[in-house]
């Protein structure tokens, strides 16, 4: 198509920007605009609010520089005029009115396709007809601002309803230059009660081959520990298994179908039967890579031209041309005619999609067409210190590294932290800011992790290096850490009364309930203000091994010690992760009192003024691998109510002795809850409708009415 030399190459050069641009959203394909919330306005809202559902169709031109780590794009199929083509979902939430709205863009990154920060920052039901955000709920929509979501991952499928369903994709697959399909080595993991039980794994790319079996390794395993005790591929015992066969599913998938080994060696010696938690490894020849990187490019592209761009490539108007007009994020003093839709973007993104976010900075995406930075803060939600596994052949993108699961799945080596420096493990000096810093594209960025994140996804090395000593954050870097909490924080204390496990669990203990979101929104705002009005945000919190806060796991009372997901540096070669046991990562967690609670971070009400003793860590029960860390779990062992109930053995004081009744306790638990507040960590409608609300259930069983 040659409307692009035509056009759009000329318009972006009179507007200063770059006259090679790496991509273009070639086309806004609005799908359908509506009212949201079946027309009610959110609460706090200045007005109401509408729906975009759209579908973007990018082109990238494959020789730019700043796609050169979209892995296989000169391999992909070209169009007339030599660039790449890709679609992807998109969805727009947005003031209906310019005047209610203020010129900020808040991208949520999807995760697995979802809208994951919709229920965390947003509230309110369905988007185009559920309930608004209530009174009760400080949503991101109280502020005016315009939130956008969009598909990234490779493998989602897109639906064009993105308002609706799962945002997904439509990337290409690369070819050979012969135009011979591209094949590689490939490694799949299955754990059976990771996958919903069964023996069928789903394969994430198709075979080379559906009847040579001649490369295929399939192995399965207790665990990733060899004779010392050393988290390794090669020296860990394991079991062939040889009664399998490919299978083709209804969506056109294909799956290994396998009967489990009779038994499986352990290291030191001796068998155990297979169970729920045994680790099955299929390695095989794969085919077809599709292009997963285009990913970082598409959000990239989309985010520039809904804030810098009047048109697409086709001419059409970009939907959100009229927030030129709205009040600018500063609230006064406003131009009268603003280059861009937008002063400020803001990114978000939680757990994969915070992963995606550490990605995109380390992989130079944040610098636009323009030249200047696509997001102007971000705040990445539990990432701990990995990436994704995008930027490479045959990427596996769903996949996360724990101390159990998808322990050697790629998306985790050097470099972990925000600072640059030379890593004392491989000999390389990087760092995830290391591409902006050098074209000056660098956002503000605050990073918010949970326990487990210390635990299970290596949380420490963000302000450590792998030798377990501080590194100091840059400037721009705010980096937080939030004790006895699992993978995305729990529910709430609440009553406070602990279930056990039923028997058969997963997790030997009950899962910990302490809370992450209440900081997470208030985050959200103080981020804000640091980017609109430089109002410096609350000081960095976490670990630190200078005050030996950040230290080496110790027991804990009645839990025992948790595992730590160990780290060395791994090749992957053919599939199969090499893994040199003689440069190990030092791992720290964080330092306990004697209840075993967290002393360091961001202490929610939870934990300041606790019931029990919160974990970051659980571990798998019997019949689930038993011992071995418990996925994303954390854990809460509860307290005594009185001397007379203690277990034998439990050295920490009972409720009767820390709390003079009901009242005590609620009366300490919302200092802490104003404490936080003051200090800009909790919003006040958190602090009233999450924290003291929670608080008053407390059950008369553990405290008394007085």
């Amino acid at each position: 198509m040659r409307l692009l030399t035509s056009f759009l190459v000329p318009a972006l050069m009179s507007a200063g920007a770059l006259a090679a641009p790496a991509g273009v959203v070639d086309r806004f394909e609005i799908v359908a605009t509506q009212d949201a919330y079946n027309g009610a306005t959110p609460v706090g809202a200045a007005g109401p609010y509408v729906v975009i559902t759209a579908i973007v169709h990018g082109r990238l031109d494959p020789a730019h520089p700043d796609n050169a780590d979209i892995v296989d794009l000169p391999l992909a199929p070209r169009d007339a005029d030599g660039w790449v083509r890709y679609s992807t979902d998109a969805a727009v939430l947005r003031p209906k009115l310019p005047r209610d709205a203020r010129r900020i863009l808040f991208y949520d990154v999807v995760n697995r396709g979802g809208r994951l920060g919709q229920g965390v920052f947003i509230g309110g039901g369905a988007l185009t007809d559920g309930a608004a955000p209530g009174a009760h709920f400080p949503s991101l929509l109280r502020r005016g601002y315009t939130v956008v979501w969009s598909g990234w991952q490779g493998d989602v499928e897109q639906t064009g309803r993105g308002a609706t369903a799962a945002l997904g994709t439509r990337f290409p697959i690369a070819t050979a230059a012969d135009g011979k399909p591209l094949t590689g080595m490939s490694r799949e993991e299955f754990i059976p009660d990771q996958a919903g039980g069964g023996t069928t794994l789903t394969l994430n790319h198709r075979p080379a081959s559906m009847t040579d079996r001649s490369e295929v390794q399939f192995t399965a395993r207790a665990a990733w520990r060899n004779a010392d005790g050393l988290a390794d591929y090669a020296s860990t015992p394991s079991a062939p298994v040889t009664d399998w066969q490919y299978v083709t599913q209804p969506n056109g998938t294909v799956a290994v179908r396998f009967t489990p080994p009779a038994a499986l060696p352990v290291a030191g010696g001796g068998t155990v039967a297979p169970d729920a938690g045994t680790i099955y490894s299929f390695v095989y020849r794969a085919a077809e890579p599709r292009v997963a990187a285009i990913g970082f490019a598409a959000v990239r592209d989309l985010l520039h031209f809904l804030k810098s761009s009047n048109t697409d490539a086709q001419g059409q108007p970009n939907p959100l041309n009229d927030m030129k007009a709205a009040p600018c994020a500063v609230g006064g003093d406003c131009p009268a005619d603003p280059a861009t839709n937008f002063d400020a973007v803001l990114g978000e993104g939680t757990s994969q999609s915070g992963r995606f976010l550490r990605d995109f900075l380390y992989l130079g995406f944040n610098k636009a067409t323009d030249g200047k930075p696509v997001f102007d803060g971000l705040l990445a939600v539990i990432p701990g210190g990995r990436r994704t596994w995008t930027a490479v052949r045959f990427a596996q993108q769903g996949r996360w590294s724990r101390q159990h699961e998808d322990h050697f799945m790629q998306g985790d080596q050097f470099p972990f932290s925000y600072a640059s420096f030379t890593d004392p493990v491989s000999g390389r000096h990087d760092g995830l800011l290391k591409r902006c810093q050098a074209d000056s594209t660098c956002p503000k960025v605050m990073q918010i992790d949970g326990s487990f994140e210390w635990w299970g996804g290596r949380g420490s090395l963000n302000v450590t290096d792998g030798a377990g000593r501080d590194v100091p954050l840059p400037a721009n870097v705010r980096y937080y850490f939030v004790p006895g909490t699992q993978h995305g924080g729990g529910g709430g204390v609440m009553t406070g009364l602990v279930k056990p496990p039923d028997s058969g669990s997963t997790c030997r203990f009950a899962n910990s309930p302490v809370t992450m979101t209440p900081i997470e929104r208030a985050l959200a705002v103080a981020l804000e203000h640091w980017v609109v009005h430089g109002t410096p945000p609350p000081a960095s919190a976490h670990p630190k091994v200078a005050d030996g806060s950040a230290t080496q796991p110790v027991p804990v009372p009645l839990a025992g010690t948790g595992r730590v997901s160990a780290l060395f540096v791994t090749d992957h070669v053919d599939g199969i992760p090499r893994v040199q046991l003689s440069k190990p990562y030092r791992q720290l967690v964080a330092a306990v009192d004697a209840d075993g609670n967290e002393t360091a971070g961001i202490a929610t009400p939870e934990v300041a003024v606790p019931l029990a003793t919160y974990l970051g860590w659980n571990l798998r029960g019997a019949g689930h691998a038993e011992g071995e860390g418990c996925s994303a779990a954390g854990a809460a062992i509860p307290f005594a109510v009185d001397a007379a109930t203690k277990a034998p053995g439990d050295p920490r004081a009972p409720l009767s002795e820390r709390y003079a009744g009901r009242a005590d306790y609620l009366a300490k638990f919302h200092a802490a809850t104003q404490a936080l507040v003051r200090q800009g960590l909790l919003l006040p409608l958190d602090a009233e409708h999450i924290y003291r609300a929670n608080a008053g259930k407390v059950s008369p069983l553990l405290l008394p009415n007085r």
